[in-house]
């Protein structure tokens, strides 16, 4: 039996679960006004269609809609936006010496390039498992899909992420600057 909703399940549901789920949306698609506007769209879909079953089955049936409007905008619009800022994260949010700064920098923005380069169900697995830290099971119940398959995508797009970074390592797009200090002996000044 399908779930009865008052606007003020809605609005509660709109507060608590809102803005976790633009965060689902917008490391899926990398654009936080279109994950507003599609977690906008799941609310419209709770709404008009709940789901069946108690009132505690809300959060993760929004999730698994939200995560599949968004995987579904992706292979519409085939953009290729920014990631989310992952250095937004607690855990890289530290005190440290300003070069390392700069190396945790350079690492993000070498994680950033491979994700962007990743295919769109490698990157969804990804940000699903390391960004949102869901369960292998909980991936596996918003992808509607195996726990083993949810293990072996993940393995895949590991590797795939890996790949991707050493191939950056290895094969610079630009060369580093160099900055001369000093004109060389004889030259003008």
């Amino acid at each position: 039996m399908a779930l009865s909703l008052t606007e003020s399940d809605l609005a509660r549901w709109m507060k608590t679960l809102g803005p976790r789920l633009i965060a689902v949306s917008r490391g899926i698609c990398r654009d936080r006004d279109v994950a507003e506007d599609l977690v906008q769209e799941a609310f419209l879909k709770l709404w008009n269609t709940p789901p069946d079953g108690p009132e505690r089955v809300v959060p993760s049936w929004m999730r698994r809609v939200v995560v599949n409007l968004s995987i579904n905008h992706l292979r519409r619009s085939k953009r290729a936006d920014s990631l989310p800022e992952f250095s937004n994260d607690p855990a890289l949010r530290h005190d440290r010496r300003p070069e390392h700064d700069v190396d945790v920098a350079d690492n993000l923005q070498r994680v950033r390039d491979a994700m962007e380069r990743l295919p769109d169900d490698k990157r969804a697995i990804l940000v699903l498992r390391v960004y949102e830290e869901l369960s292998y099971q909980q991936i596996a119940e918003v992808l509607e899909i195996p726990v083993g398959t949810v293990m072996s995508r993940l393995n895949r797009a590991r590797a795939a992420l890996r790949d991707l970074i050493e191939e950056g390592l290895n094969n610079p797009e630009e060369e580093p600057l160099v900055f001369p200090l000093r004109k060389a002996a004889g030259g003008e000044d």
